[in-house]
């Protein structure tokens, strides 16, 4: 099983996880925000994508590690920290999974609200279109740890 958790801790299917549920969650906040398209007083909400994305950059470049000369590659061997947990563990704490009123807009209507529902759905469609490639990209891993571990059984 530890074999197993390396192998699988090598590859990028851990950060195309993490991706795929920022934009999971990501997805019901605006959701949220369309389906209060005529509250009074709602203030749009949004997750920190910018922040999101530079946790993940900074996951990437930790992860890679030097290869042969001029090549880049992934570590086998996953570094642990001093807690024995993964160091890009502390990338993506909580609140980046927490929803937090999104930028102000430059139109406010009289009753409060921020809305624009040409915004939602342009962010809703934007975000339905991440999450499709972080789960095309952990398909194609599995599809090739299948074809590896098939082809030794």
């Amino acid at each position: 099983m530890i074999m197993f958790d390396r192998l699988f801790d090598s590859s990028t299917i851990p950060l195309l996880a993490k991706m795929a549920a920022f934009t999971e969650r990501r997805h019901e906040v605006l959701t949220g925000n369309v389906a209060n398209i005529s509250t009074p007083d709602y203030r749009t909400r949004d997750l920190p994508v910018g922040e999101f994305q530079a946790a993940l950059a900074e996951a990437v470049s930790r992860r890679k590690v030097a290869g042969a000369p001029g090549q880049a590659g992934w570590s086998f061997l996953p570094q642990a920290t001093e807690a024995g947990a993964q160091p890009t563990a502390e990338l993506f704490p909580e609140s980046l999974f927490r929803a937090v009123e999104g930028p102000p807009r430059t139109l406010t209507f009289q009753d409060g609200n921020n809305r624009s529902i040409e915004q939602e759905v342009m962010e809703i469609t934007k975000n339905s279109m991440m999450q499709g490639v972080a789960i095309e990209l952990m398909n194609a891993q599995m599809s090739r740890l299948q074809a590896v571990i098939s082809e030794r059984a």
